[in-house]
């Protein structure tokens, strides 16, 4: 398998895409009058709460026999916790610039919408990767990409609004 056939499937995972999502949901129902901080300790602890969850359900479902093997309860946390690392990545770019605005380092204001801007570029870019992969043609590549991070957008948004 060749370098970047590794690093596209070690990047491009469900947990990614889905924790992408939901930090940028999180962030995008964040109340108008809380300042980028709060957003950041919310958006890191409602993570961390979905990550804890996965992992917790991953090792659950791992437990016990499979394909003739009986998996422990450490290998299968251990694998829950590898399995479900995607969900805690998606998250760290967005939570750079909520900080960067907490600190003052970006005015408030940019600092929360690069953060909610940053999912769909982040989206847009693992969808390129994903048509890269089947050797799609870059004016492909760039509609896939451009699709899915329209995609994730309006996911984003129906989570927001259903909140």
């Amino acid at each position: 398998m060749s370098r970047w056939h590794r690093i596209r499937h070690a990047l491009v995972t469900p947990e990614l895409i889905y924790g992408t999502i939901m930090s940028s949901a999180v962030i995008a129902v964040a109340e108008s009058d809380d300042d980028d901080f709060d957003v950041f300790v919310v958006t890191i602890v409602t993570m961390l709460v979905f990550w804890a969850a996965h992992v917790f359900a991953t090792a659950v479902a791992n437990h016990g026999v499979r394909g003739g093997r009986i998996i422990g309860i450490g290998q299968a946390f251990r694998d829950g916790v590898h399995h479900s690392k995607g969900l805690l990545y998606a998250s760290v770019v967005p939570l750079v610039f909520l900080i960067l605005g907490a600190t003052g380092v970006l005015d408030e204001t940019v600092g929360y919408f690069v953060a909610l801007l940053v999912g769909m570029v982040v989206l847009g870019i693992l969808g390129w990767m994903a048509f890269a992969d089947r050797g799609s043609p870059w004016p492909v590549r760039l509609l896939g990409s451009i699709g899915t991070a329209l995609f994730g957008l309006v996911i984003v948004v129906l989570k927001a609004v259903l909140h």
